[in-house]
């Protein structure tokens, strides 16, 4: 969609950047995906290329950046949710509200479930962290699973006495009570003076030098 748009010119580019700042505009300010004008002139043609019928869309799979989830919503004039979950918690843990003007996070807790965030002293994540309470997501409720087949080890390390299956994910929890990914506890491992390490983002840092292949 990005490159059709980037090919555009004269009239046609500029009457495109107009929909897309006038869309983002409302978007911010209501959440509001739909515009009575612009639909019709430019992004019903987006629409039109997955049937013209979509009334929503959901992604779960891994985190989106938030400039592409608000032009989603702005190209395919419709809610985009934004899920957290694992095949522990029968998928769902947490679910974006549609008439929700901010992206990139994963919104609130569903209604069958509880959620908390545990300490983790060691990466400096603590649930009294001001302003943005952080630590390791955990949750419970009927859609918690009761544990794997057969390998009760395994089920000790995911579940707590109390029934809360710890993820091993790294949330904050944001002003308007939603709940933002940042970081993975597992993605770690200590060097021998114990300091932490997370492999990751260094992978991410060398990824980005042309020099490394």
């Amino acid at each position: 969609m990005q490159s059709k748009i980037r090919e555009l010119t004269g009239f046609k580019a500029t009457l495109t950047r107009w929909g897309i700042e006038s869309k983002m505009a409302n978007l911010s300010q209501s959440g509001e995906t739909t515009h009575g004008l612009y639909d019709k002139l430019i992004f019903n043609k987006f629409r039109e290329s997955m049937g013209g019928r979509v009334r929503f869309m959901v992604t779960g799979s891994a985190p989106l950046a938030k400039e592409i989830v608000n032009f989603m919503k702005i190209a395919m004039c419709c809610p985009f949710f934004e899920g957290y979950g694992q095949t522990e918690s029968t998928a769902g843990i947490c679910l974006t509200k549609s008439e929700d003007p901010e992206a990139g996070h994963v919104g609130g807790v569903i209604p069958c479930g509880e959620l908390k965030l545990v300490d983790i002293p060691e990466m400096n994540y603590l649930s009294t962290d001001e302003p943005n309470p952080r630590g390791e997501v955990c949750c419970r409720g009927g859609n918690v699973f009761l544990g794997y087949f057969k390998q009760p080890e395994k089920t000790q390390e995911a579940l707590d006495k109390d029934g809360w299956l710890h993820t091993g994910d790294i949330g904050a929890i944001l002003p308007n009570g939603a709940l933002k990914i940042i970081d993975r506890k597992k993605n770690l491992f200590k060097l021998q003076q114990g300091e932490y390490i997370a492999p990751d983002k260094l992978e991410g840092a060398f990824a980005l030098i042309d020099l490394i292949k």
